[in-house]
């Protein structure tokens, strides 16, 4: 075969990416253009569609002016799951995507937990009736936007709607399904009861890809607005912590990642199912995993960007180097990351963000280096869940933007009591989506993935430090604990 190249295309929080791969696993190019999540309201967090929509195309355009467009032969796409997009009968969007974790729905929740029972609807989808999940949210656009909901004719999430715009094709991936709540994981097949719970007709969802599934293949329309060829094939994709893990190295039963992302994702692979009412579950790309148990801490570093833009701190070098001569424990301080509620293992969405322990002798270093050792104390919580379900761990990995910090990956393994494989070149999802889309166009077999943990960095836990962490740990829960009664009132 002639030189062939896989295309990966990733909608962040922050940013659409892309990447350009070889077959033998070769980076040959990297390409970002921003775009901001939006909160009009408390609670709320939307996107607007339409800019993704210019952006990929504008990316695009630079891709197709930096290679040759006739060797692109596969491209994946990846992104936020589970993000709400309503399409029209023109197939446009009609109001603004509602991300996984917009809050805006929670008395909706509320009332659909009063109306199940809990014990069913776990064993349904694996899960509990959480924010993350459509039909609350769908619920909210009924009583709160009829005129929207007299008009939708699709639901789709944030990578199948780009999926959508370059193949014109409708559907969603496997975890899409799975993380709306709609999914009954024994069946593999939708929950009417659930969909009427929540108001949604079963004519909105298209039908559900596996994540290597070709599901189509760029347009005419692709090729005049940007110049990439028609006829590239185009696979459904993935959920971006999936994709990233897929890349890291979560290739084998017992091999976890961290994942420092505007979230904080913890994911460890699983041979079986295992699921748990404090944790997600989600579907692995891997051959040997087909499943991933799943935790999330909603604010990580979104959480960081929130603190240096608010209080003019300097770039995050900088802000590394200077909490890093702060104690371990930062002398008493002691932050909840609950900036946007909690997603797991508390599913709290009254949960707030609180920095505990200030005195005039404290400085924002102290303050920042709380905020590193908060995400790392809610990783530590999910771990501990992990072996109380008894699940071995065996291999760490640690990725994604938040792990180019060397401060905050010290504190991770130090915190976690693991050392931890930094995972050196690894863009993240964006790389996972096309080397899936590699895989399943025929171009690369799997262990070309492995190509990118040659290059990994092993940082070893202190075992005095571990121990050092073991009080503000402590009070790091029983903080919560002690104001969750009146987070609950506020």
């Amino acid at each position: 075969m002639n030189e062939a190249f896989s295309l990966g295309i990733d909608i962040g929080t922050t940013a659409i990416k892309m990447i350009l791969v070889s077959a033998t696993g070769e980076i040959l190019g990297t390409w970002t253009k921003p775009h901001d999540l939006l909160s009009p309201k408390p609670g709320y967090a939307e996107e607007d569609p339409m800019i993704w929509e210019n952006h990929m195309y504008d990316l695009l355009r630079e891709v197709v002016s930096a290679t040759d467009t006739e060797k692109i032969r596969a491209i994946g796409v990846t992104g936020m799951v589970p993000a709400l997009i309503a399409l029209g009968n023109d197939k446009k969007p009609l109001m603004h995507s509602i991300q996984q974790n917009d809050i805006r729905s929670e008395k909706e929740i509320a009332e659909l937990e009063s109306q199940l029972d809990s014990d069913w609807f776990f064993s349904k989808t694996g899960n509990r009736v959480n924010q993350q999940h459509i039909f609350p949210k769908i619920l909210w656009i009924t009583r709160h936007h009829p005129q929207i909901i007299k008009q939708i004719r699709y639901i789709l999430g944030s990578y199948d709607y780009l999926a959508f715009l370059l193949t014109g094709v409708v559907q969603v991936e496997h975890n899409w399904a799975l993380e709306s709540g709609m999914w009954d994981l024994s069946e593999d097949s939708w929950l009417e009861e659930i969909m009427q719970l929540g108001g949604v007709d079963s004519k909105w969802l298209p039908p559900v890809s596996n994540s290597t599934d070709i599901i189509g293949s760029t347009t005419s329309k692709i090729e005049q607005l940007t110049g990439l060829r028609a006829g590239i094939p185009v696979i459904a994709g993935t959920a971006d912590h999936v994709a990233s893990s897929f890349c890291t190295g979560a290739r084998r039963a017992g091999d976890l990642v961290f994942k420092l992302g505007g979230a904080g994702d913890i994911l460890l692979a699983l041979d079986h199912l295992v699921t748990d009412n404090r944790l997600f579950i989600d579907y692995g790309c891997s051959s040997g995993v087909p499943y991933l148990l799943n935790g999330c801490t909603a604010s990580s570093g979104s959480m960081l960007k929130w603190f240096q833009k608010e209080f003019s701190f300097a770039d995050f070098t900088v802000m590394d180097e200077r909490a890093s001569v702060v104690p371990p424990g930062s002398e008493g301080v002691v932050i909840l990351p609950y900036f946007l509620g909690e997603k797991t293992p508390l599913f709290d969405v009254d949960a707030k963000g609180v920095i505990y322990g200030l005195s005039l002798s404290h400085s924002k270093d102290h303050v920042y280096r709380a905020m590193l050792e908060s995400v790392a104390f809610s990783f530590r919580h999910h771990i501990e869940v992990f072996t109380e379900l008894g699940l071995p761990i065996q291999r760490v990995f640690i990725t994604n933007g938040g792990s180019k910090s060397t401060l905050w990956r010290s504190i991770m393994a130090d915190v976690t009591g693991f050392d931890l494989q930094y995972v050196k070149h690894n863009p993240g999802s964006c790389l996972g989506a096309a080397l899936l889309a590699g895989i399943g166009c025929g171009l690369m077999e799997e262990k070309v993935a492995d190509r990118f943990l040659e290059e990994t960095i092993t940082i070893p836990f202190s075992v005095e430090n571990h121990a050092r962490y073991g009080r503000p740990y402590e009070t790091f829960r029983l903080i919560y604990e002690a104001l969750k009664p009146i987070t609950k009132k506020a």
